[in-house]
């Protein structure tokens, strides 16, 4: 719901009660933007009967304006996506208030669909329109590195907060992202989703850069086997401390021993040992020492 009219509106209420609304509609318009606790049949009402008449005022004032787009790292996109981009801001924006579009679309020759970014007050939310990935997220989502690193090479109908919000992952996520990177890279997946959250994390945490969508495409297609477990120790030894992962690894390392004798084919497993003794033990452990 656009704020800019509703508090133009809520100021001049002569002039849309009861020709638009009814007095009880506008009151709970007025809670709304106060941000008071709506009743049961007060939300209902404002979802349906209210929600539609204040879309029609937003699309009305929308094509009554000129649009100003913002875009960043215009070098970045190619012309003639930014002018298809601008086309589907236009049409989204008759419907919601803030847009954005990202990701490979506006950047690459290649590409498999187009990201368009809906920002609301609160939840989240993924749906398709043809070959359209539609993300709806609230502004405080906004602030997760994933969707800033997005908007390096983007084009918005507003001006978008760059603020990052950082949450340090679990040493079990970051081991279960190096495992399913290094199966990425083993099976030559074309979308190496994995490889490249561990490029993405490392350089967040461990250089405290953003990489754009680009950068990181190309970090990912140059990749080689053994980076990915330089970027994992890296990322393990910036993030917690040698005592506790001396205790989990070393425990986990015994797990994979025996999973190595059981499981065939077993090549990701043994690099993932070797990677782990590297880890705390500075270096491959010989059959000598584990004996």
């Amino acid at each position: 719901m656009n704020k800019n009219i509703l508090k133009i509106m809520l100021g001049k209420k002569e002039l849309f009660v009861p020709l638009l609304f009814t007095e009880k509609q506008f009151n709970v318009l007025r809670k709304y933007n106060n941000n008071l606790k709506l009743l049961n049949a007060e939300k209902k009402a404002l979802y349906t009967s209210i929600r539609k008449k204040m879309e029609a005022l937003n699309s009305f004032s929308r094509e009554q304006k000129d649009r100003e787009y913002y875009i960043n790292s215009p070098n970045e996109i190619m012309p003639a996506r930014l002018t298809e981009a601008k086309k589907i801001i236009d049409a989204y924006s008759k419907k919601y208030d803030k847009v954005f579009i990202a990701g490979s679309f506006l950047f690459s020759k290649e590409f498999n669909d187009i990201d368009i970014f809906v920002v609301r007050k609160r939840g989240y939310k993924e749906k398709w329109d043809g070959n359209k990935h539609i993300i709806f997220l609230s502004e405080k989502r906004l602030a997760d590195p994933v969707f800033q690193s997005a908007l390096l090479i983007s084009i918005s109908d507003f001006i978008i907060p760059k603020k990052i919000r950082k949450k340090k992952p679990s040493l079990s996520e970051l081991m279960g992202l190096y495992h399913e990177a290094v199966i990425e890279y083993m099976r030559k997946e074309e979308k190496p989703e994995s490889i490249r959250r561990l490029i993405f994390d490392y350089n967040l945490f461990c250089k405290n850069r953003l990489v754009d969508g680009r950068e990181l495409k190309e970090a990912s297609d140059k990749i080689k086997i053994d980076d990915l477990g330089m970027i994992i120790k890296e990322l393990c030894k910036r993030l917690f401390s040698k005592t506790y992962l001396y205790v989990e690894v070393h425990t986990y390392i015994k797990t994979l021993k025996e999973s190595i004798k059981n499981i065939k084919p077993n090549t990701h497993l043994i690099r993932f040992k070797n990677t782990y003794e590297e880890m705390i033990y500075g270096r491959q452990r010989s059959k000598a020492e584990i004996a």
